[in-house]
Order: structure tokens, then sequence, then C-alpha cells
């Protein structure tokens, strides 16, 4: 089943957007996207390539679950993939050849790539059955190796956005899914140049920035905040998952220091994840467990309330071998709209958001000296944060608007029509 809402003319499409997992709460952009275009009155359907596990869903995400495609049955799987070896042998071997000659730099990968072709027959069934007429894939790994095995079947033509972890850590799947895609979106210019470092120059015409975005009107920007001072602890937020790309523990570190010079804050983290334990133990052995909150994963609604309550939002972005690095968080966006100033780390595409010293601040990422540093500047230049958060949420209406943004991603699609 898919979401619509009605649309006269030569523009309506079917499309069937891929993702990793549907709903991901850490994933609000893709969210914000389909549900921009379903406003438009494109039809969308989703594939999920594993069923949501998460306990917190979005509002705006629960009434599309029950139009979500997920993996079926092993047996309905293995009943699919003999109906696809029947009616063409030689493109369902050529396909496995394919895979089988990829240069995987783990066996992990190689493992997914794998999984997601035998998944895949549910899928192709699906794009036929529902006469998708493009697909759209999120992330340059498995949801777009998916859409290219559809497109080898059926010959739906396919694009895909590349954003973050798919493009740092591994790229042994950016070459083989990007060859047939119609274009490549992808979220900054860091990542762009990231990109064509390891394809041909032939591609760079085939991709195309566009950014992730919120809807402003969405958030009530707030027009006259509370002074700093009069004895008031410094209201402090931080929200994302309690890993180490979030750079939590340099937070956490800066804050012991700030403390240790006298000055009095109370900071509230919401999020969750497999370092909770580790953090919650740094603030007990630095004796900040009554000034920092561990608040764990919260609805979208309370987010938004602790953003508006809080002098400054921080999250100090930074970089592991594991995971690699953010892109371009989208909960600095929704802290920048709601008029509270932001304090970033000057990583991959973030400096595109945060341009430091007129939307926000950045700190060099992984130093929590640097970031003790912008929490100060915050502190004593009152006048200055007040230019910058205005002006921060004047880059999100110019820059980072989903109703633009998305548009930018439909134009490309209908293209691909052209």
């Amino acid at each position: 089943m898919s979401l619509r809402t009605p649309l006269a003319g030569k523009d309506h499409l079917k499309v069937a957007y891929i993702v990793s997992m549907f709903p991901c709460w850490s994933e609000t952009f893709i969210l914000n996207e389909v549900v921009s275009h379903i406003k438009s009155g494109w039809e969308i359907n989703i594939f999920s390539l594993k069923k949501f596990s998460e306990e917190i869903i979005q509002e705006k995400a629960a009434p599309l679950v029950k139009h979500t495609i997920y993996p079926v049955s092993i047996l309905g799987l293995l009943l699919q993939h003999l109906v696809l070896l029947f009616e063409d042998t030689l493109k369902y071997v050529s396909i496995l050849k394919d895979l089988l000659s990829l240069k995987f730099i783990s066996v992990r990968m190689m493992y997914k790539a794998f999984i997601v072709f035998v998944i895949s027959p549910i899928y192709i069934k699906e794009s036929k059955d529902k006469n998708i007429t493009h697909i759209h894939a999120h992330f340059a790994t498995f949801p777009a190796l998916l859409a290219r095995i559809i497109n080898e079947f059926t010959g739906i033509p396919y694009s895909f956005t590349a954003h973050a972890h798919d493009i740092y850590v591994d790229r042994s799947l950016l070459s083989f899914v990007a060859r047939k895609a119609k274009f490549i979106a992808t979220i900054s210019k860091f990542n762009k140049k990231l990109i064509l470092s390891e394809l041909p120059l032939i591609y760079e015409d085939k991709i195309t920035v566009i950014h992730c975005g919120i809807d402003p009107d969405q958030f009530c920007y707030k027009q006259n905040r509370p002074s700093l001072g009069g004895g008031e602890p410094l209201r402090i937020l931080s929200v994302g998952r309690l890993s180490d790309i979030k750079g939590f523990k340099y937070l956490i570190d800066a804050l012991y220091n700030f403390q240790n010079e006298g000055q009095k804050f109370i900071c509230h983290i919401i999020g969750d994840g497999p370092n909770k334990n580790a953090l919650q133990r740094m603030t007990i052995d630095l004796g900040l467990q009554k000034t920092i909150l561990f608040l764990g994963a919260r609805r979208t609604e309370d987010v938004r309330r602790y953003m508006e309550e809080s002098d400054v939002f921080i999250l100090a972005c930074a970089t592991c071998p594991r995971e690699g690095h953010d892109g371009i968080p989208v909960v600095y966006m929704e802290a920048m709209a709601l008029g509270t100033p932001v304090i970033g780390t000057a990583l991959s595409g973030i400096p595109e958001l945060i341009k430091h010293g007129e939307t926000g601040l950045l700190a060099q990422p992984e130093s929590s000296k640097s970031l003790h540093r912008a929490i100060h500047y915050f502190v004593e230049h009152p006048v200055e944060i007040e230019c910058m958060r205005k002006q921060a949420r004047k880059h999100i209406e110019e820059e980072f608007n989903i109703i633009e943004t998305s548009l930018q991603l439909r134009a490309q699609i209908l293209r691909c029509r052209e």
C-alpha cells in the first residue's frame, strides 16, 4: 500500500523510497522528506530493509508504518527467488556474479550485501505490482544496492542520497550503485568532493547537492529570549544517540572545566545508545551527576520543549573508526529554527549549516578545550549571539527548508523522465 494526496497532471509519479529501517528515531530527515513529497501529491511507497525495532515512533511516522513494505518469511522469499530464476536465469546469475566480483573491505559488508540480494525478490514483486515509476534510496550502501538490483530486474530508474557513514566508513558498494543511477544526491558540498575522490570525474554532473531540511513553519522562532546571568544556571541541551560520533565525552569534559571555574549550569542530554553507561560513569567520576542529567530517548514534542527552554544547544560531533562521523545533524537545524543558539564542531558538512560567528559557533572536533572556549564565548558575548541566532533562522529558511529541498529532489526525479 502507499500514501498519497490527490494530484492531477504529468508530474505525478509512483515512487518507492528504500531505507534501512522505517521508522527510525534518528533519521527524521528521511521522514521530513517523505511527508513533503506526500503533501505535494506524489504517491510514496516505503520499502524498509528491516522491521522497525524502536519503542518511540515519531508522530508523523505512525500513519506511514502500515503502508511500509518489510521483509517476508523465508518460504515466501524462496518462492519469489524461484520465480525470478525461472523468468530470467541469465539476469539472476549475472547479478550474483557482479556481487561476487566486488572488492569488499570487510566480511560483514559482504554478508549484508548478499542478505540484500536474498530479500530483494519481495521488493521486485512490489515494484512491479504497484507500477513504480522511480526508486529513490537513502544511503549509498544497502538501500542503494537494493535499488540497483530492482533496476536490473525491472528497468525502473533509480537514484540515491548519500549521507554520512555510508560514504565515510566503507565505500565498497559506491561505484557499483552509482554506475546505473540516474543521479546521486548528497547532503553537502563536503560529501560531493569526497564522492568525486572515489568516482571518475565523468560522475561530476550526475552528483547534486541537496541539503536535508526541516519545515521552518513547524518551529516557532522565539523573538525574545531571557538574558543570561542573575545567578541562574546556564541551561544546556544536547540531543543524539549516545555513541562515539556524537562526542558527548568531549562535552562532559568541557563542562567539568566550566564547573571548576565556578560556573553554574544544568545540562540535559536526550538520547539512548551503546555509550550510556560509560557516559553516566564519567559524570559520576567527575562529580557532575547533579548538573548533567541523562533523560533517555524522548518523543519529538518533549525534545522541542527542552530546546525552547534551553539557553544553548550543543552537539560536539566527532569521528570514530567504526562509525565515521555525522553529515549534518538535523537536530542543529531544529534548534536554529527555534532561535536557540547552537555550538557545533567544524566537521564534514556542518560548517555549511553552522557558519562560525554568523549562524552559530564551531569548536574543533574531539577537543574539549576548544568546546570549552566556545561555551565561554557564548556566555561573554550576548549581543553577538543574538545576531547569530537571527541569522541562523534566516539560513534555515533559505538553505535548509524541506519545502525547497524536497522540491529540488522532485525536480531531479522528474528530469529522469525526459
